[in-house]
């Protein structure tokens, strides 16, 4: 899929070059192509985003939703301003995140057995010190989150479920502990500084899942 990926975006490079190409050669007027067709990087972009990772297919639909709109536009199509379509189906599809987020692969956490974590609009400091962490769920939307897991344990497997869309999460893990980060990154970043390799291969493993969107997330021990 990567490769697929990879592909995509190079085809797409190479047209832009030989596109600027035929324009010094005067045979393709290629600034009215660009007047015109410009929103077909963004359709692109959006098909880049649903090859790179099919988890995130809420947000790559509604990229190129927002490129095909844009098109119409500048065809002439339709009239509408897609910018006032598109906010709105952002608050929408962030809604839609929410109640799809994902909890642990194998199997589902029951509330009781996780600490919920929400900040929005707002900042929230969480330190849990459960003798048998098995996940928490924390949402970050317009604030920040700091959960502080280095006094808990986890006696096999625990999974931590992140939601944050303008906004930021920070996590601090046991020492002792494989940390596998499975997070979906549109527009945001997820620094990972967890990397030891002299922890044991059987040791207890906390799975980072969820969708980072627009924001960031700091991993570290």
């Amino acid at each position: 899929m990567k490769s697929l990926t990879r592909i995509v975006i190079g085809l797409l490079v190479v047209a832009v070059g030989a596109s600027f190409l035929l324009t010094n050669l005067n045979i393709l007027p290629f600034s009215v192509g660009i007047a015109e067709w410009w929103p077909m990087f963004i359709v692109v972009g959006g098909i880049v985003i649903l090859l790179s990772d099919v988890k995130n297919y809420l947000w790559a639909l509604l990229v190129i939703a927002l490129g095909i709109i844009f098109q119409l536009k500048q065809l002439g199509v339709v009239s509408v301003n897609p910018w006032q379509l598109f906010w709105p189906a952002v608050i929408i599809v962030i809604g839609i995140s929410i109640m799809m987020s994902r909890a642990t692969p194998k199997q589902r956490i029951a509330s009781h057995e996780r600490e919920d974590i929400t900040a929005v609009l707002s900042g929230s400091e969480t330190r849990v010190q459960s003798k048998d962490y098995r996940g928490s769920r924390v949402i970050a939307v317009c604030g920040g989150a700091m959960i502080d897991l280095r006094e808990v344990t986890i006696k096999k497997e625990a999974t931590l479920d992140l939601f944050a869309f303008w906004g930021g999460i920070e996590i601090y893990v046991p020492k002792e502990v494989i940390v596998r980060n499975s997070t979906s990154v549109i527009l945001g970043g997820v620094e990972n500084a967890t990397t030891d390799t002299s922890i044991e291969d059987d040791a207890p493993i906390l799975r980072i899942i969820g969708d980072v969107v627009m924001s960031g997330v700091e991993i570290k021990r």
